[in-house]
């Protein structure tokens, strides 16, 4: 085979490997970060805001009002997850279009994406607004760790509710796997490797892996050691947290 032939080959071959790669790191993507990415692709955030927590203008003057994504904002305009898809695909749901008391339209309105997005990508929407939101707050028996976690700052890297996958350039899935996604168990296989995260930055079984700590080492955002900055009934709450976002609990340290 000739060079430029070869050179073709392996430039294909190439080509396919980060194709393969690329799709690897975003299969286990979940959907509050694939919402998060469409909110700024699609514009949604130049009208509501940095990470939707700017409201401008107030309204006052009949232009219109801009709710941010805010808690007690949102649930002022939204009911329910069903009224958060309407806003999404019709501009409103149907409960204030039907209650139009002939009042003109104001000047700023929410535009209907309905036939703009796909189905995926709605749902996508609704998974980030009503993370970034708390819209549907914790039950109180794991309220506590959801506080502790955003006491703690972990929210800033582990996204909206601890359900983002934040990019981290260098690390292996090059993001932050969210404590509800499908490659978290990779990284933290039961409550004793959670808890060595948190004190330590990271568990021994992957210290203990040349493979995974070259990742560790590389990765631009890493874990920080909170040491003895947290106490033992922090780590619970926070692991008690994590076990009702994954929806079936976490496996007790053996």
């Amino acid at each position: 085979m000739s060079s430029p032939r070869l050179a073709l080959v392996a430039a294909a071959l190439a080509g396919l490997g980060a194709a393969g790669l690329s799709w690897w790191r975003s299969y286990d993507v979940g959907p509050v970060q694939r919402g998060a990415r469409l909110a700024v692709e699609r514009g949604c955030l130049a009208c509501h805001g940095p990470a939707g927590r700017l409201a401008d203008p107030d309204g006052a003057r009949g232009v219109g009002t801009v709710p941010s994504f805010e808690h007690e904002d949102l649930t002022a305009y939204a009911r329910n997850e069903s009224e958060i898809r309407e806003w999404i695909l019709d501009g409103k749901p149907r409960r204030l279009r039907d209650a139009q008391d002939g009042e003109p339209e104001p000047v700023l309105r929410m535009p209907a994406w309905r036939g703009r997005l796909s189905p995926d990508e709605v749902e996508h929407l609704v998974a980030y607004v009503m993370a970034v939101s708390d819209f549907d707050p914790a039950p109180e028996a794991v309220a506590s760790g959801r506080d502790t976690a955003a006491r703690l700052g972990c929210f800033a890297c582990h996204g909206p509710q601890g359900r983002g996958d934040t990019p981290n350039p260098g690390s292996l899935k090059g993001h932050i796997p969210s404590w509800s996604g499908r490659d978290f168990r990779e990284l933290a296989r039961d409550e004793g490797e959670i808890r060595e995260w948190i004190r330590d930055g990271s568990p021994r079984r992957l210290r203990d892996n040349p493979v995974a700590m070259f990742f560790l080492r590389r990765q631009a955002i890493r874990m920080p050691a909170y040491g003895d900055r947290v106490s033992e009934e922090e780590v619970r709450q926070i692991t008690a947290y994590i076990g009702w976002l994954r929806g079936g609990g976490i496996s007790p340290a053996p």
